[in-house]
């Protein structure tokens, strides 16, 4: 009853009426949405679904929303010319093979010029990111508890299901992420060791890396390919050097593959602390004409600074169609427009 009375209550708020009056109180935005995995059988992987992402982009382009990419999104910003209403961006993040597999023939369906960021080292066949050994770690563990301690935190984690196997995911994932670069092969190893798992050297069944063939054909067909890294180790916990060889690396192996990929970048895991002036500075030296994170907002339809093309916001794509449209609407531009104001 209660999600139903949200869901009416969405609808009243976002009518054409209602809409037009609130773009003019309040301005209006750009969503730009942020996917990852996609649940695919063939491909033993779990994420969101063909028929989800169908239904939202069905949505969007039977009610008046244009998609246009990230780049030309931040061309207009940069240009300092406004977009009119109803915009909407997409991107995918790591470069996994359900990317293309499955999402990206549903993007061209629907004319949708999707961004897909790519952790360069891991189609290149050289390593799989370290939160994905974290998922797989926990998830292939037969244990039904966990009781260890992760960079000075003592956790006791249940595995006796898959919400709670899930909820350790993430609070492993958080600990690690305070760690110092260095010290995440160390905590791997610990993990393994508490998990009573083997970490496999190559990615296993449910972490397939597209190829660059893959990246290519789908390139000529009209999705967009930007850099995310090469290990995707999050930046401000590197040194200046390995930072900028993280950014400056995956930008190259990316224009030696591929025709035109796009001069935007997704740092990764996207958070305020995981990047800062030191990066921008090198994305602007590289040529990068901006990057994204992912602090839940919708962009601004203006260019507030230089440096707000550096971190524009992202939401993560919601599980339901009625989410959606709040993220969308003037809803989601007014929800966080207080805490944007600080970028």
């Amino acid at each position: 009853m209660k999600q139903t009375l949200k869901n009416l209550l969405i609808s009243s708020l976002t009518t054409p009426l209602v809409s037009a009056i609130a773009a003019k109180t309040f301005g209006s935005g750009v969503p730009i949405f942020m996917l990852h995995r996609f649940e695919s059988d063939s491909l033993a992987c779990a994420g969101t679904s063909a028929d989800h992402l169908r239904q939202c982009l069905w949505y969007l382009s039977e009610n008046g929303f244009t998609f246009i990419s990230l780049e030309a999104l931040l061309i207009a910003l940069k240009d300092n010319r406004p977009l009119p209403p109803k915009n909407v961006v997409f991107t995918i993040d790591d470069g996994f093979a359900d990317q293309v597999e499955v999402a990206a023939p549903i993007f061209l369906e629907f004319n949708c010029p999707a961004t897909i960021f790519l952790i360069t080292g891991m189609l290149d066949g050289k390593l799989w990111p370290w939160d994905d050994k974290i998922s797989y770690l926990v998830n292939h563990s037969k244990k039904d508890f966990l009781d260890f301690t992760l960079a000075d935190t003592h956790l006791k984690l249940p595995l006796n299901s898959h919400r709670n196997r899930r909820d350790a995911i993430r609070v492993i994932r958080n600990t690690v992420k305070v760690l110092s670069a260095e010290k995440v092969d160390e905590t791997l190893s610990l993990l393994a060791h508490v998990t009573d798992c083997i970490l496999p050297d190559t990615p296993p069944a449910g972490f397939k890396p597209m190829t660059w063939d893959m990246a290519r054909e789908y390139e000529k067909k009209g999705i967009l390919f930007a850099p995310h890294t090469v290990s995707h180790r999050i930046l401000s916990k590197l040194s200046a050097n390995n930072a900028e060889a993280e950014i400056i690396n995956s930008w190259q192996r990316i224009k030696q593959e591929l025709v035109s990929p796009s001069p935007v970048f997704c740092y990764p895991t996207g958070r305020y602390c995981d990047y800062g002036p030191r990066e921008i500075s090198i994305l602007k030296k590289a040529g990068f004409i901006g990057a994204v994170s992912a602090y839940p907002a919708q962009a601004e339809n203006r260019m507030k600074s230089t440096k707000y093309l550096y971190q524009l916001p992202r939401f993560r794509l919601p599980p339901t169609v009625d989410e959606l449209i709040h993220d969308a609407s003037w809803l989601g531009y007014a929800r966080n427009r207080p805490n944007k104001q600080a970028l």
